[in-house]
């Protein structure tokens, strides 16, 4: 395809808080809602704000081909998603994607575990969705710091999901973060795990997957530029064939086997 066909002027549709600092964009495209996978993102351009030079990726939520609609969610941090809060309906935003790969479905009906922290939770819907019209069985395992960040569980549950929260605090669902139950999970048949969060909880549940001998895929978070690998402001160490080779999260990932995936102290 010519970079053109990636260049889209989105129409709002909606914009809803989905919980204190977590909000939902549907916006209408049909190119968007028909090409985009789960796994993928978009680059989007702040509206009104000029001097933010960059900008913003933000992963595929889910998509309605049918209806030309396509998600996104986002986390209010700074200047730029303060200013998303503001579109309205019939506003237009410019974006470029879908970019990068998105995540594998299996060839055959399995077993799949869905583990999302966070932001990283949003990823995982248009996923859920896809396995659920595929018959495969579903186990989700959502993390969140308090119960005033849990959102999306009734996503999962629509889609047939095993679905279990946990918060930092207790305050909702199970006490502790998503590693301390995962064991369990673990324990009983899973083919193949699906994970999207931030670096700590990669840190702590790929060496889990990995010890349990279950092929996964790993959605990376990570700071971007350009978005179509020019930059290299997103590059991540892989393991291919014994070889360190350094990968564009742009456009070599988000998504990428978990076994390839190096850990070091700061995160993948």
């Amino acid at each position: 395809m010519k970079k053109s066909d990636y260049h889209h002027q989105a129409l709002v549709v909606k914009n809803s808080r989905l919980c204190s600092d977590h909000y939902l964009l549907t916006l209408e495209d049909e190119a968007l809602a028909r090409r985009s996978l789960p796994g993928q993102f978009v680059n989007l351009q702040i509206k009104g704000r000029e001097e933010l030079l960059l900008r913003r990726p933000f992963s595929v939520a889910m998509t309605s081909p049918e209806r030309s609609l396509f998600e996104i969610v986002y986390q209010v941090v700074g200047k730029g998603t303060r200013a998303m809060v503001d579109l309205r309906p019939g506003d237009r935003v410019d974006l470029l994607g879908p970019l990068g790969t998105g995540f594998h479905l299996p060839e055959r009906a399995m077993n799949c575990l869905l583990v999302g922290g966070g932001c990283g939770v949003a990823p995982l819907w248009g996923l859920a969705a896809d396995l659920s019209r595929a018959n495969h069985k579903i186990t989700a395992l959502l993390g969140f710091r308090s119960t005033d960040k849990v959102f999306g569980e009734d996503v999962f549950r629509k889609y047939c999901a095993k679905t279990t929260v946990t918060t930092d605090d207790g305050s909702y669902g199970l006490k502790g973060f998503v590693s301390d139950h995962l064991k369990p999970i673990l324990k009983q048949e899973v083919d193949k795990a699906y994970i999207c969060g931030p670096a700590p909880m990669l840190q702590a549940v790929i060496p889990m997957i990995r010890e349990s001998n279950i092929a996964g895929e790993v959605s990376l978070e990570e700071r971007m530029g350009c978005g179509y690998g020019v930059c290299l402001s997103c590059v991540a160490t892989m393991m291919k064939n014994g070889v360190i080779e350094k990968q564009r999260v742009c456009t070599d990932g988000p998504v990428f086997n978990v076994e390839e995936v190096v850990l070091d102290e700061t995160g993948p």
